[in-house]
């Protein structure tokens, strides 16, 4: 009896036409749930410094894995409750009052303009070269954009156990990935596991601690410059900065327009207080707490940061960076290591 015909590879076509059509069945499926995976990898981002945070305190002091995570939490939680009763009712105030008196800043900035000479010609080129919205218009999608983050409160219940679980057994989780692979590959396997874990640690701490940085400095540029709201807006700056490239400018161009409302010196200032932030940060402090961080190329990360939100849109925009960094790891580990210097030494072999 004849059996299925053969390929030059040991396969058979039918073979080769399941296996197409269960990768086309697996690129459906992520593409269906692409805002999952996305959450679950920023999930994974929280638990891999969570659990360092709680793996320190247990080499330290000596207690069990799982009971230093919950102590983590429960710090984490203490100064939570510590923000929203020392800072959190001043925050809210400004932030309503910021809200409220946008409308009047825009005009008050937009009559200073149009008084002024050679800022309206210069804001006129501007909007011609770049097809700009008026203020107003680029003001409202920037609300819409943080309405949706600030209003996704069933992405946050998922991350926030989602994190918990993750971090608490992190183990059981690395084994069935390492069930996954075949044994003569575990080994590179958890090796590869634990350096993406590391790079993960090292960008979410260097993060943390630049936009901590970037929040603090300008809300106390902005309170010496006399400008208004500045602790509402010293915390957007920080919180935007999250974001490469686009955040900072999100983040400056609400404060920027406060301080122009005030007059045109004082906005002058608030531009040099964001561009010397900036240079600290990107300068300074960055390559420091980033040390140890995979290395990505500023053209790359921007192609990167753009395509993802345009693709995947605000959770997009918050995971690119990490997972470019995840998947520069991967190529450099898997292909250009395992793959492409294995057919060097192949062909050199034969």
């Amino acid at each position: 009896m004849d059996g299925p015909v053969i390929g030059r590879g040991g396969r058979s076509p039918v073979f080769a036409a399941f296996v197409l059509l269960g990768l086309a069945v697996a690129f459906a499926a992520a593409w269906a749930l692409r805002d999952l995976l996305l959450l679950t990898f920023l999930a994974i981002l929280f638990a891999v410094l969570l659990r360092s945070a709680a793996d320190a305190l247990a080499d330290r002091s000596g207690m069990p894995a799982g009971a230093a995570v919950l102590a983590v939490i429960l710090v984490i939680l203490g100064l939570v409750v510590l923000a929203v009763i020392l800072v959190v009712p001043t925050l809210v105030q400004q932030g309503r009052e910021l809200v409220q008196a946008f409308p009047s800043l825009l005009d008050t900035v937009q009559k200073r303009i149009s008084t002024t000479p050679f800022l309206a010609d210069a804001w006129d080129q501007v909007q011609q070269q770049f097809n700009l919205p008026s203020p107003g218009a680029a003001l409202s999608q920037v609300g819409s954009v943080v309405g949706i983050v600030t209003n996704s409160v069933s992405n946050l219940v998922f991350l926030f156990f989602t994190v918990i679980f993750l971090a608490l057994s992190p183990a059981t989780y690395v084994d069935g990935l390492r069930w996954l692979v075949p044994e003569r590959e575990r080994g590179f396997a958890l090796r590869l596991l634990d350096e993406l874990g590391g790079t993960l640690r090292s960008w979410f701490a260097g993060q943390l601690v630049m936009m901590a940085m970037v929040g603090v400095l300008v809300w106390l540029g902005l309170w010496a410059l006399g400008v208004p709201y500045s602790l509402a807006l010293g915390v957007l700056a920080g919180l935007l900065d999250f974001i490469p490239y686009l955040g900072p400018i999100l983040g400056a161009a609400p404060a920027i327009l406060v301080a122009f409302s005030i007059s045109p010196t004082i906005g002058i200032w608030a531009v040099l207080l964001f561009v010397v932030v900036q240079q600290l940060e990107g300068n300074v402090v960055g390559p420091v707490v980033q040390e140890s961080a995979v290395a990505i190329p500023p053209a790359l990360l921007l192609v990167f940061l753009f395509g993802m939100g345009q693709i995947f849109g605000v959770t997009g925009l918050l995971v690119a960076t990490p997972l470019l960094a995840v998947l520069i790891v991967l190529v450099r580990r898997i292909y250009v290591e395992r793959c492409l210097e294995g057919i060097d030494k192949a062909g050199q072999a034969g």
